[in-house]
């Protein structure tokens, strides 16, 4: 009986891969390699995005270029239809390795050709894992971008679009995500992402013009203009979108509406039924009119109240039922943040979801007492006096802490609490949170008048 080599009729994409592997080594190739480049083009809105809206056309043409100018024989640079990879994108793939780049940039391309392809050295910091759905981008250290766009959405708020100056990828965000932008060395302000998560050529943050505000607004609405180059801490996100609800309920006052509209944007075409009530004082000052009615369709409704809260929103009446697996999310001022959570009451705790632009009135008392802080890795005893907050005193005291909202909102001083007892004034942690004892906001807290505090700064 004659023995059939299986090689010789199986495909050879169903072969053990070392069994593969030996077979193409034994091979004679017409071409050495085979880079394909995905530039497969989605519906703009679709959820998933696609690497040709990010810009993979120009980075093939680009490589096919250069290749040529590098007399590098032997490949064949190939257009690509869609590789299923397409929160990655732009990606490629080069056969007959079968590794996986995702592509940002020109300098990305000229690194895979001149590394990988002339000299057969993986280009490691741009190889996608097999099992990889989300870029792994480098995050930790503060972005140089530029102004690319600048618009007046109302008489008060403007929209300022930022980009890398080299049109590489920004770091990934979610819906609901911040980022902070340095105003000074000393001082920066939290700004919610306004566009679809989808998106990585850009960041879109609208900004209120506060004249009575602490400056940031006043600064970024007079100094900022298209090519002005600014420092932005990268995404961090304190209102996650809980992408399991079999529901989404958004309330959204003024300004309020920046994170929602992203999130709005992230669930259209989702499927599960997402509702939007837009609370501002008249037509003429409502922002992204346009942009909600598309993200939202039949789901909007505008609400008007010519600065009289009782003539707008009937938070009762709109949540006085809980439709199963609902979840509820309020972003704006505090009255309004205060008056839907009251009228939820009766909503499971886990199904509430809020996020203040601004801290509480009380702050600042007048009854205020001075009391003592023991900074434990410093071994500074700072005295903190009425009128002055935890984080100021430590700021001219020399030590760094970080900071960004400096009104007990966003979270970013958080520092561990060690010994004493707070008198905690954020809108950041949870009472249970603040119960604890565990933590306290430096820029909004205190604590009573002799108390002595010792944080782990």
């Amino acid at each position: 009986m004659t023995t059939i080599d299986r090689t010789e009729i199986m495909p050879i994409y169903l072969l053990e891969t070392t069994t593969r592997k030996n077979l193409l080594l034994m091979t004679e190739q017409f071409y050495d390699a085979h880079l394909f480049c995905c530039v497969n083009q989605r519906d703009p809105d679709h959820p998933r995005g696609s690497c040709a809206a990010r810009g993979s056309e120009d980075l093939h043409q680009y490589m096919k270029d250069q290749a040529k100018e590098l007399e590098i024989k032997g490949i064949r640079v190939n257009k690509s239809g869609c590789l299923d990879r397409c929160e990655l994108g732009p990606v490629m793939v080069i056969y007959p390795e079968g590794i996986w780049y995702g592509i940002n940039s020109t300098e990305d391309i000229d690194q895979i050709l001149r590394r990988h392809i002339l000299n057969g050295v993986p280009v490691d910091h741009l190889i996608l894992d097999n099992d990889q759905e989300f870029p792994e981008l480098n995050s930790d250290n503060d972005l140089n971008l530029k102004v690319s766009r600048v618009e007046n959405l109302t008489d008060t708020v403007k929209l300022f679009e930022l980009r890398c100056p080299n049109n590489s990828r920004l770091p990934v965000f979610s819906a609901g995500a911040h980022i902070d932008v340095k105003i000074s060395d000393d001082i920066r302000r939290s700004y919610s992402l306004t566009n679809d998560p989808a998106e990585r050529d850009r960041y879109v943050i609208s900004v209120l013009y506060e004249p009575d505000g602490r400056g940031g607004s006043r600064q970024l609405h007079n100094t900022l203009a298209v090519g002005t180059s600014v420092t932005v801490v990268p995404p961090v996100n304190n209102f996650d979108l809980i992408e399991s609800a079999s529901e989404h309920l958004f309330i959204a006052g003024g300004i309020g509406i920046s994170p929602i509209l992203s999130m709005g944007r992230h669930l259209k075409g989702q499927g599960s039924p997402t509702t939007l009530h837009y609370c501002t004082r008249s037509p003429e000052q409502t922002a992204f009119k346009d942009e909600v009615e598309q993200a939202f369709g039949d789901g909007l409704t505008f609400h008007h109240d010519g600065g009289v809260p009782s003539n707008g929103i009937d938070l009762h009446a709109v949540l006085q039922t809980r439709p199963e697996g609902a979840h509820l999310y309020i972003c704006g001022p505090k009255g309004l943040i205060d008056a839907a959570q009251a009228a939820a009451s009766h909503w499971p705790d886990d199904c509430v979801h809020y996020e203040l632009f601004a801290g509480s009135e009380e702050a600042n008392q007048t009854d205020d007492g001075v009391f003592t802080v023991i900074l434990k890795k410093s071994g500074l005893e700072l005295e903190i006096p009425p009128g002055k907050s935890i984080l100021e005193v430590v700021h001219a005291a020399g030590v760094e802490a970080d900071s960004a909202c400096e009104s007990g909102v966003c979270g970013t001083c958080q520092t561990e609490l060690l010994e004493g007892v707070a008198d905690h004034r954020d809108d950041f942690l949870s009472p249970a949170e603040q119960d604890r004892q565990e933590t306290i906001m430096i820029c909004a807290s205190r604590a009573k008048a002799g108390e002595t505090l010792v944080l782990d700064l």
